[in-house]
């Protein structure tokens, strides 16, 4: 299909062209008996109707269900879930934002002013950002529970994990609201009919975005993972973690739950046996840091079984896969469109592929509640 931007804006972003294409829609002519009327009928454009609709409706209900079960059971305010309901939180938001992207993908033109499409940029780039930088935290701080961790157990408090999870919100937001709408109402740009940001038109600040918000958590989240996955491997088939790490305070630290670990497959959150057992020894939903810091009394040796080392092990496969799927395809193609849109032969791409690679990122926000 032709991109109707082209003629208009010398660059654009992937995302933008393709939301461009949609203007682009099937005319059928009905002629009535006195009388004519014209009837536009988008076939295309229905399809992500109904596709882009759905998946909103999941994004909302799942991370709704895992607030929902936050917010009434006491026992799951565990610090480990405080991270997860983050993530929720934020996908939540980008389930919410992207109500008005469906409506842009139907009607082939962003519904609203300017003003209210510059800010709109803003904070859609800030809520993927702060899931991705939830990611990182999350795994940061498994790394350290993992490798370090006596420190670990006798630092973490739910006031920290608030805390970080404070800072994933203050990261996203700073970069993004100067980056997008700042910059925009600096210069006082002209968004057009597709909501285009002024970086979108510029590919070496928009391969710098790329590489910052996408690539480089991307390589972070990567080598974390890799190294607690060895770590994993080197306990799987009996072996204790206080084996590895000497004294049992120290296995008591180590419980290896994930970002998803806590979520049944129904939805809802349920306690891990291996936070019960950290309960057991130091009352991790206790207030503030005094239960999870640990007391003086001798603890006891907890060995983790082969069966809850392989159920961490495969809990950590499937939020590797999951993140993998939703931003690695999307990664690329935006990178090389950055560069050269004839790099990923755009204008030979069918528009149902080109929408794939758009929306395959808001998976993530589905993903993340139900692995």
């Amino acid at each position: 299909m032709t991109n109707l931007s082209v003629s208009v804006e010398p660059y654009t972003s992937f995302f933008d062209d393709v939301s461009d294409d949609a203007v682009v829609t099937t005319v059928e002519m009905i002629v009535g008996g006195g009388g004519g009327s014209t009837r536009y009928k988008s076939i295309n454009n229905l399809q992500g109707l109904i596709l882009g609709t759905s998946l909103v409706i999941l994004i909302i209900v799942t991370n709704l269900l895992s607030l929902g079960a936050f917010a009434v059971e006491k026992r799951l305010r565990t610090y480990n879930n405080y991270f997860i309901i983050n993530l929720a939180l934020s996908d939540l938001a980008v389930g919410i934002l992207q109500i008005v992207g469906v409506i842009h993908t139907f009607n082939g033109y962003f519904p609203g002013g300017p003003e209210f499409c510059k800010v709109y940029l803003g904070l859609r780039n800030a809520m993927f950002s702060v899931s991705v930088v939830g990611v990182v935290i999350i795994c940061i701080d498994r790394h350290r529970a993992t490798y370090d961790p006596i420190n670990h157990y006798m630092t973490k408090s739910k006031r920290k994990a608030v805390i970080l999870n404070i800072l994933t919100w203050v990261i996203a937001f700073s970069f993004w609201m100067f980056y997008a709408t700042v910059w925009d109402f600096a210069i006082n740009s002209n968004p057009g009919k597709s909501c285009l940001a002024s970086f979108s038109r510029i590919p070496a600040a928009n391969m710098f975005q790329t590489v910052l918000t996408i690539f480089l958590p991307l390589a972070v989240i990567s080598v974390l993972y890799l190294r607690i996955y060895i770590k994993i491997k080197e306990t799987v088939g009996g072996k204790s973690i206080n084996k590895q790490f000497g004294e049992g305070e120290m296995s008591k630290s180590t419980s290896l739950t994930t970002v998803c670990s806590d979520l049944s497959s129904s939805g809802t959150m349920e306690m891990t046996k291996s936070s019960a057992q950290v309960k057991t020894n130091g009352d991790t939903s206790g207030k503030g840091g005094k239960g999870e810091a640990g007391s003086n009394r001798p603890a006891t040796a907890n060995r983790e079984t082969a069966n809850e080392m392989q159920k961490a092990t495969r809990t950590l496969s499937y939020i590797v896969f999951s993140f993998a799927i939703a931003w690695i395809p999307n990664s690329i193609i935006y990178f090389l469109y950055a560069i050269d849109p004839q790099l990923i032969a755009y204008e030979n791409l069918p528009r149902d592929v080109k929408q794939f690679f758009v929306w395959v990122r808001f998976a993530n926000s589905f993903f993340n509640p139900i692995c």
